[in-house]
């Protein structure tokens, strides 16, 4: 059953399907950021506390992400290469912050040979996998923000819970700069979780998101490498690139955090430039894209879904050239697959 609105009769089918499995797994999609750990750690408190007899465990395709220990039951994520490793005798699968398999596994045909049922909650506009049970509203601003409003909106909601909630409404709203005037409701929701946890945003944030000096480092390389183009039919557009040598050189986590930072604050603010990308490197010899755009602008999750590679928001997407892609050996590889696909398509704009 798919539903696309929120509904008292979701969350009946819902707690149908808990009730009836005995060894469930909580998944989040790969590339995970904010949103989609506060979503499998929200979820996974949810049904601990109303089954703790029952066996629920997160499984999360990936390297482990310290920086996220702060919060309630990280120390139970399993991180792993791929979750299809992890899922014989699992009677159910709940995916989050995602609808597509491509976005969970790197074994699609794998994942969709499980035998088991399956549960979807998520925020984005794409076409979905077909899940025994799903709740798909893109007007949402965040996973976390549907799960509150599922679950938590009329219950008591302690400090631990509120912070875990609250990591993925910031991460996804960009600290409220992606909000629109039809999403004002999240407002309530932060006032509400601020509240209770007693969290004032710059304290909190600064408890998971410090960064070290060798982090402001690759920044600076970031910007050192920053170039910008025009290809026509597109508007005009920034990218910026890690060289494999460079990255060997540096941790995953502190070169996502660059990254991070980066789109942040420099993309999209040069004038003239709308949209753009960020390229770096994996320790597993894949490259990662980033792409953020702003309003009326380039629809960026267009871009890397038209190619395969990954999802997103219309104005802040993500994707991977995969190690086996003879054509991803380096930075300028993958620039110019997205050059050449430029090229042969015309932009979405929104």
């Amino acid at each position: 059953m798919n539903y696309s609105k929120l509904e008292k009769r979701f969350v009946f089918d819902f707690f149908n399907l808990v009730n009836k499995a005995k060894n469930i797994v909580i998944a989040g999609h790969k590339s995970f950021d904010d949103d989609s750990i506060a979503s499998v750690l929200a979820v996974y408190n949810l049904l601990k506390n109303k089954y703790p007899q029952k066996t629920v465990k997160i499984i999360q395709t990936g390297e482990k992400a310290n920086k996220y220990k702060i919060f309630k039951h990280f120390n139970k994520i399993n991180f792993v290469p791929d979750i299809t490793e992890r899922l014989k005798n699992i009677d159910l699968l709940i995916v989050l912050d995602g609808n597509e398999y491509r976005r969970f596994t790197h074994k699609v045909k794998k994942l969709k040979a499980f035998s088991g049922k399956t549960i979807c909650i998520d925020h984005h506009d794409s076409p979905p996998e077909n899940f025994d049970l799903s709740l798909i509203i893109p007007e949402v601003s965040s996973c976390a923000e549907i799960i509150y409003l599922l679950f938590y909106k009329n219950s008591k909601v302690n400090k631990l819970l509120s912070e875990i909630l609250m990591l993925g409404i910031l991460g996804d709203t960009g600290n409220f700069a992606y909000l629109q005037p039809s999403q004002t409701n999240t407002l309530t929701i932060v006032k509400r979780l601020m509240e209770v946890g007693k969290i004032g945003i710059q304290e909190f944030q600064s408890r998971y998101q410090s960064i070290s000096k060798n982090t402001l480092t690759i920044v600076q390389e970031l910007l050192k490498n920053t170039s910008f183009y025009k290809i026509k039919g597109w508007p005009n557009f920034q990218v910026t690139f890690l060289t494999r040598e460079f990255a060997q050189k540096n941790d995953d986590d502190e070169i996502s955090e660059a990254s991070h930072l980066y789109m942040t604050h420099y993309l999209g603010l040069v004038k003239g430039h709308k949209w753009g990308f960020v390229i770096t490197p994996k320790s597993n010899g894949a490259y990662r894209i980033s792409l953020r755009s702003l309003p009326k602008s380039v629809n960026v999750s267009n871009i890397v879904g038209r190619m395969g590679i990954g999802g997103g928001h219309d104005h802040a997407a993500g994707g991977t050239f995969p190690a086996k892609n003879k054509k991803a050996k380096s930075a300028s590889n993958c620039f110019n697959d997205m050059l050449d696909w430029f090229k042969k398509h015309k932009p979405v704009i929104s």
